[in-house]
């Protein structure tokens, strides 16, 4: 892999877990408490990208999105190219890469080393909340955690103690080698992330396919209506609907809302951009096929009244 001459290549961290693990917001807090400049990639797997917009907004030092595809397959060679930009944009004391929730780690790190490109660690997030339900899901959430330099047990404080203890063995019992570190709300030592660990083995590699999951994009320019947007993702659940994020706004606030829906449970949080992005509304959503089929029809019937809306663009103009 070309690097200039003048620039080393910094120590690489390669941010693996399922789909709702809490990535993003490992690496958002991770960004405001590093005493480092950290570029950081980020691989979607829908066609909008959501998590650069949040990541941007927590101080990286350099960003490139990679969306449409995990860049274990689809998007191989963007990752290249988007390490070699970053690498070139300045020096960087360390590069993070997160991955999509579907991405099979060990294809990328071959990828990695066949371009000569060092890891520095594999850290896997595993959230405690809804670990038996992913591994019913799909045999890429244990080849992960197999994977992983290091384990970040995440949604620890939403788990009481026995679940934690018998998660902590499964995961064990799949990985004998990493340590597993428990976190709330992404709260961890930059150290612990950014340090040189990695042993460079690989165990046999496991066949990747993503069809048991499809994604849709939507968006819309106009405001939602909370309470009809609320039920409607929770119906999509119960109907096989298992990851949802992206910002909205809704008539209710002046101010956007992060969406983040995981395994049925919902939250929605105040959201202070800079800028109003265009569209308004973008949500990406991701899970069994009969469950999006009908996805964007219903998202469409969240858009609030006339009325409503324009009494909210009254209120925005006022605040502005």
């Amino acid at each position: 892999m070309r690097t200039p001459n003048d620039v080393a290549m910094p120590p690489i961290t390669l941010i693996s877990g399922f789909l709702g693990s809490g990535k993003t917001t490992l690496l958002r807090r991770l960004l405001t408490r590093a005493d480092r400049r950290i570029g950081v990639i980020v691989n979607e797997f829908g066609a909008i990208g959501i998590d650069g917009a949040l990541l941007a907004q927590s101080g990286a030092g350099q960003l490139i999105e990679l969306s449409g595809g995990c860049v274990c397959c689809v998007a191989g060679s963007d990752l290249l190219l988007a390490i070699e930009t970053l690498i070139d944009s300045g020096p960087l004391d360390a590069l993070a890469i997160e991955t999509s929730g579907l991405a099979e780690p060990g294809a990328i790190v071959r990828q990695l080393r066949a371009a000569s490109v060092p890891l520095d660690a594999l850290v896997t997030l595993v959230a405690a909340t809804d670990f038996e339900r992913v591994l019913a899901a799909t045999p890429l959430a244990s080849r992960q955690i197999q994977l992983a330099d290091l384990i970040v047990l995440t949604h620890s404080d939403l788990a009481d103690a026995q679940t934690i203890q018998r998660v902590t063995a499964h995961v064990r019992s799949l990985n004998q080698r990493a340590p597993i570190v428990p976190a709330a709300h992404g709260n961890i030592s930059p150290d612990l992330i950014f340090s040189p660990r990695s042993d460079g083995r690989l165990p046999e590699e496991l066949p990747h396919q993503h069809t048991e999951f499809h994604t849709l994009s939507w968006q819309a320019d106009q405001p939602l209506q909370r309470s009809t947007l609320e039920q409607t993702l929770r119906n999509l659940a119960t109907q096989g609907l298992f990851r949802a994020k992206g910002i909205v706004y809704c008539t209710d606030s002046p101010w956007a809302d992060e969406v983040h829906l995981v395994a049925g449970r919902l939250r929605l949080s105040a959201l202070r951009l800079a800028q109003r992005p265009m569209p308004l509304c973008r949500l990406v959503l991701i899970g069994h096929e009969e469950a999006l089929a009908g996805a964007s029809v219903a998202l469409n019937g969240c858009i609030d009244s006339a009325e409503r809306i324009a009494h909210w663009r009254e209120r925005c103009a006022e605040v502005e």
